[in-house]
């Protein structure tokens, strides 16, 4: 038998798996329905009758409404964002025409002052200000003339359109003089081709609102004009919840690589809509266009509605088939839940009956790939000869004890083992007999420790023992015995042989902490052990 180690994978002389496997290809278990037959009349079942009278018609139909519902709305936000743009020329014009002003070209600023108050209600705006070439404020209608300004930095808003020294109008901002929310409207003042002025108009968004109001859209739907930044100017809801908040990113970064789009999204609210945009060439503010997703998948719902009616008997029918052939399809693949997990833990999988084919052949590859998993680990952890632990086992096993070790402030020995005078046997007697005789001296290496110990195989004639939960003088015992057991004679095939061991000892953790290094430190005391002579153990000087 072989003797059990801490892998969980052993291999008997006739495992259980073989004699599952030939149960398994009896005839009457190839005779099971293929899965591909049974799943093809599952899709007839299911799938045919609805896709036949419904696929067809529904996709067409779907997407053709919707595109003509975004065509449409894309030209109806076209013509808004054109709305929005005729306001901000109606203001630039108003601001043109100011500024022909005789008092502004006379620099009398205080009767230019007077004028913009006259002027004030007609342009609609909440204030008018001055600013010098400087950027500073010269006066606000909002204040008496002559009353000192704000003296606070430009805000990136105008100072964007001062930098272009060009008309045009600002994203929202916090007005320094009005203290609320505001977009501007710019014309520079120049004279002999220098900038004298800036003359602003500021607006509430709510100038806006009637670009909004006037198109009568459905109450469902939710409309929007943002600056060019993208920050809520005007909206049909809700616009004190949103008002300077940023559009939803996906619908920003479209904003970003094209002018007008529909795509599916989200109102600020979280409502699915189908949303469109136009966004305005000369100003970059944007229209939006929220339409709620469940009003279109609504007006769809109705038209298809007899369809749907039609196909009810079809699709009960093909559900009733659907749940016979699945719920044996279902049976066989659960079945293989349990095979599986006992593959994954080493265990030979126990599979039951199945009806389906493919499910058998499924059983039938998981049963040898357990068999081969299990030969293949157990021989990539084991030397071949001797049925030890080989090098690569005993340093896994000796690092999980020395982990146990940390844990219980315990301790642990390593034993390495070198023969002395095998060459002569293999050179006297032949391969043959230096094979039986390391067999033979690894059953006397297991014989001489205990069953939580570890005895391995490291190579050549160099074997090792992990002794678990054992202080320095046991070790030396252990060691004593083990150099009394192997040095005994051998009855071999080709004569008797004699051999002795040397044994280096080392113990954690006065020696080492780790496996690498109790083994090295072994193996260093095994050497000077031999120093001494045959038969010999030595302490590692650490330990000592």
């Amino acid at each position: 038998m072989t003797r059990p180690v801490a892998t969980g994978l052993i291999v008997d002389d006739e495992p259980q798996s073989r004699k599952l496997l030939e149960a398994l290809l009896r005839p009457e278990g190839m005779r099971a329905p293929g899965v591909r037959f049974s799943l093809a009349l599952l899709a007839l079942g299911c799938v045919l009758p609805i896709a036949v009278m419904m696929g067809l018609f529904i996709s067409g139909y779907y997407e053709r409404e919707q595109a003509h519902l975004s065509e449409s709305a894309i030209s109806r936000a076209r013509a808004m964002v054109s709305s929005v743009d005729r306001e901000f020329a109606s203001a630039e014009a108003a601001l043109h025409a100011l500024v022909t002003s005789p008092f502004l070209a006379q620099d009398d600023l205080a009767g230019f002052h007077a004028q913009a108050l006259q002027a004030l209600p007609n342009i609609g705006a909440v204030q008018i200000l001055l600013f010098d070439a400087r950027k500073r404020i010269i006066f606000s209608t909002h204040r008496p003339f002559g009353e000192t300004m704000p003296d606070a930095p430009t805000p990136p808003a105008l100072q964007r359109l001062f930098e272009s020294g060009k008309p045009g109008v600002s994203d929202l901002f916090f007005g320094r003089v009005v203290k609320h929310t505001v977009f501007v409207v710019t014309v520079p003042v120049t004279r002999a081709g220098e900038i004298a002025y800036f003359l602003n108009a500021s607006f509430a968004p709510a100038r806006l609102d009637s670009v909004l109001s006037t198109q009568k859209l459905p109450d469902s739907w939710r409309a929007s004009i943002a600056d060019r930044s993208g920050s809520v100017a005007s909206r049909t809801h809700e616009i004190g919840r949103f008002l300077g908040k940023p559009v939803n990113a996906d619908l920003l970064e479209r904003m970003g690589k094209a002018d007008e789009d529909a795509f599916r999204g989200r109102t600020l609210e979280g409502i699915p809509a189908i949303t469109v945009y136009s966004r305005s060439p000369l100003t970059r503010w944007t229209v939006t266009l929220n339409m709620p997703l469940s009003e279109h998948t609504a007006n769809l719902r109705r038209n298809v509605a007899g369809l749907i009616g039609a196909t009810l008997t079809a699709l009960g029918i093909a559900i009733a088939l659907a749940l016979f052939i699945g719920g044996h399809i279902a049976r066989s693949i659960t079945a293989l839940t349990g095979p599986a997990k006992a593959l994954g833990a080493g265990e030979p999988p126990a599979i039951p009956r199945l009806h389906i084919r493919e499910a058998v052949e499924v059983g039938h590859a998981l049963q040898e790939a357990a068999a081969l998993l299990q030969e293949a680990t157990h021989a990539s952890h084991h030397d071949g000869l001797t049925a030890l632990p080989n090098r690569t086992l005993f340093q896994i096993l000796v690092s999980q004890q020395l982990a146990l070790c940390r844990r219980n402030k315990t301790e642990l020995a390593i034993l390495y083992i070198d023969l002395d005078g095998f060459k002569a046997v293999n050179d006297t007697l032949g391969h043959a007999a230096g094979d039986a005789l390391l067999r033979a001296v690894a059953q006397r290496t297991r014989q001489s420790i205990r069953d939580s110990d570890v005895a391995a195989r490291l190579g050549g004639d160099e074997f090792a023992v992990a002794l678990v939960d054992s202080s320095l003088e046991n070790a030396k015992a252990i060691a004593g015995k083990l150099i009394e057991a192997v040095s005994e004679p051998y009855p071999l095939a080709g004569g008797e042989a004699r051999v002795s061991a040397c044994v280096g000892i080392a113990a954690y953790p006065a020696s080492a902490t780790n496996t690498d290094s109790l083994l090295s430190r072994a193996d260093k005391a095994m050497y000077a052990a031999k120093a001494l002579g045959k038969g010999r153990f030595c302490v590692d000087a650490k330990a000592a």
